[in-house]
């Protein structure tokens, strides 16, 4: 019998109803909060990498020339992820990359228009996060949602705004593939998801033009649009409540971003949830018809 008396946070998130993430998702997501480097590293290295990360894009802003460098953010980032962070909160990061992906088709795939491009970026591996085919992944990863949005707004036959009959749904765009962390590869560290955060957005300001950094920051505001348009699809306005801070889509971005790229990346994490949730629901009313 559990002590009512002294219940804990990480048993609350195992069996909280209401949280969006199956068995092996909470598993992971606890594991990542209970690691040392969340309470012991975090603190500090948020302090330094805000610090930094501002001082460095004030440097880029005043200078006449472009500072950038896809190359090194290509390799520092896949040897950062490989070598220096958890399995859990790699697994976390191709995951999100994996789930947004998918999100993104699942809009195409119902807005009934041929004109929406779907994406394929599905990685499954480490190696797959930095070089894809000239663009590094996480700006790829920018891109797709900016383009689903300008192509959703750019074809006059896209419907993003009436509901899709639960039976009419395509749900196909979930089927995601199988991802390998390297569990058994012996790193020098192993930091959480949230320390590891601070850590990459620091290096791609550093890497990254000012303006490829400001539209990476910028992209984060389009999630009430996607959001909206799945619960606009499948009659589901619990997609709207993952939007708690609602956007006007102003040309900034908070004094700390990684606060809003968590904020995005469980949004994200929640939605693709969801939609499995109502793929569920449409199957068994399919089986009992």
């Amino acid at each position: 019998m559990r002590d009512r008396n002294n219940p804990s946070f990480f048993e609350a998130v195992e069996l909280d109803p209401h949280l969006k993430l199956g068995p092996e998702e909470r598993r992971i997501y606890i594991k990542d909060l209970d690691r040392r480097s969340t309470r012991i590293l975090l603190p500090i290295i948020r302090f330094i990498a805000v610090a930094g990360i501002h001082i460095v894009r004030t440097i880029k802003r005043l200078l006449p020339f472009t500072i950038k460098s896809h190359t090194l953010l290509n390799k520092m980032g896949v040897w950062f992820m490989r070598d220096l962070i958890s399995p859990e909160a790699l697994e976390y990061i191709i995951r999100h990359f994996q789930y947004e992906s998918a999100l993104i088709n699942f809009v195409a795939n119902n807005c009934q228009s041929e004109g929406v491009q779907h994406v394929d970026l599905f990685p499954t591996h480490v190696s797959q996060l930095g070089d894809v085919s000239g663009t590094n992944a996480i700006v790829l990863h920018d891109l797709n949602i900016y383009n689903l949005i300008i192509d959703l707004g750019s074809h006059p036959d896209v419907n993003v705004f009436d509901q899709v009959p639960m039976d009419k749904i395509d749900f196909s765009a979930l089927q995601l593939p199988p991802i390998d962390v390297e569990k058994e590869n012996k790193r020098w560290l192993k930091f959480d998801i949230e320390t590891s955060a601070y850590i990459m957005v620091f290096f791609l300001v550093l890497y990254l033009s000012d303006e490829e950094g400001e539209r990476a920051a910028l992209s984060l505001q389009l999630d009430e649009s996607l959001m909206a348009s799945l619960a606009n699809m499948t009659g589901d306005d619990y997609f709207r409540n993952l939007c708690p801070v609602k956007y006007t889509h102003w040309l900034r971005y908070h004094f700390d971003v990684v606060k809003d790229l968590r904020w995005h990346m469980m949004s994200v994490d929640f939605a693709y949830n969801q939609l499995l949730k109502l793929n569920e629901q449409s199957s068994r009313q399919k089986a009992g018809e």
